[in-house]
């Protein structure tokens, strides 16, 4: 079987001749979802290489790529330029179906629109992810939207969801976002049981956080900074390291800067898969506050690690917490309530049971895992 995909996910080519691409996550799932197809041809937006890129580079040797012009924007220019650049995809479609039996179309962006509509005038068998909130929200973009409508009510294959909810379709299908193999759980095992050791033993005597995401609005970073700024006045020791890059990046260094909190929190930039990895193992609690969330991949990889997520109340945390077994939950809009969480955890008696449940639960959301009941699940819809 010949697999295609279709992703707004940006690419770009080394002087090297590799494919890479900052979305470390992505590539990992794909190079998951590769192994069970002969071939696999990705179509997605190419951008021109940078030194600056903090890259993953794709290691399968079956792989090749479709370009597309990387458009997009909110200004009326971008959005003639994306407009002018349809035409582009349309025969960037044609040749996918062409050299595929079946493609994977990653959803929401504006890329899938028209790729939906090809592929079901051409009747391609096609399944597809949704990685935004399922749910409908306040101020959801019309385009998401669209999307989720065409995919619960036109989409003609299986299709995966990030939802807690029960769901009546027998083709849609809740699921999650892995970062991480199996053999990634059993590395981390030894720093783990270290962990549990000392807080068999004792409490935390510090607060050592970490947050990882795109320096944005959504992600919601500035209240994890006010709640640094209390947790200073209150004398209770922590520390925080930031994780991403984004258009917020100058305004949370000033932030950090005017309140003199230079010392306790780090702005340390995007980071690699195994950069990342390192960061974890250095810190005990992985704090999330987003306003929306689609499925939190950052949860889940602290899980792997023995970090505790403290995560903002939506529906996909509370889910993961598992009514406080495997962490905890905070109102996301209130800078006191994460502060009063956080004193709760540091005085928390059983933070080691709480480590153990999830690194349990790590243990069923690897990329193995997905990637082989994506497979089942669609070689049973088409009968392949």
């Amino acid at each position: 079987m010949r697999l295609g995909i279709v992703s707004d996910c940006v690419h770009f080519t080394a002087p090297d001749g590799r494919i890479g691409t900052e979305t470390h996550i992505l590539l990992q799932q794909l190079e998951a979802l590769s192994l069970y197809y002969d071939k696999v041809v990705l179509c997605c937006p190419f951008t021109d290489y940078q030194s600056t890129f903090v890259a993953s580079y794709y290691s399968i040797l079956h792989l090749t790529v479709i370009p597309l012009p990387n458009v997009g924007g909110d200004t009326l220019k971008d959005k003639w330029q994306l407009f002018k650049t349809i035409p582009a995809w349309w025969k960037a479609f044609k040749k996918l179906d062409q050299q595929t039996d079946i493609v994977y179309q990653r959803f929401p962006n504006n890329l899938n629109i028209p790729g939906f509509f090809y592929f079901w005038l051409k009747r391609k068998k096609v399944f597809a992810t949704y990685t935004g909130t399922w749910s409908s929200y306040r101020n959801e973009p019309i385009t998401y939207a669209l999307q989720r409508w065409l995919l619960s009510k036109l989409f003609r294959g299986p299709v995966w969801v990030y939802t807690d909810q029960a769901i009546s379709d027998p083709s849609i299908h809740p699921g999650f976002s892995p970062s991480y193999k199996q053999v990634v759980w059993a590395e981390e095992a030894p720093q783990v049981e270290l962990r549990l050791e000392r807080l068999r033993n004792e409490r935390l005597s510090s607060l050592r956080m970490i947050t990882v995401g795109a320096l944005v609005p959504n992600k919601n970073q500035q209240l994890i900074l006010e709640a640094c700024l209390e947790l200073k006045k209150r004398n209770i020791a922590f520390n925080l390291t930031i994780v991403g890059g984004g258009i917020l990046k100058d305004a949370y260094q000033q932030f950090i800067d005017t309140n003199g909190l230079g010392q306790n929190i780090l702005l340390v930039g995007k980071k690699t898969a195994d950069e990342l990895r390192i960061l974890y193992r250095e810190h005990d609690l992985v704090v999330q506050a987003p306003l929306k969330e689609g499925f939190g991949k950052v949860p889940i990889e602290g899980f792997f690690h023995g970090l505790i997520p403290v995560l903002s109340d939506l529906p996909i945390a509370r889910m993961m917490v598992q009514g406080g077994k495997r962490g905890f939950i905070f109102n996301g809009g209130d800078v006191l309530a994460l502060v009063e969480t956080l004193t709760e955890v540091i005085h928390y008696h059983g933070l080691a049971g709480i480590i153990e449940n999830g690194r349990n639960y790590a243990r069923t959301q690897t990329l193995e895992a997905w990637a082989g009941s994506y497979v089942q699940t669609v070689g049973k819809f088409y009968h392949i």
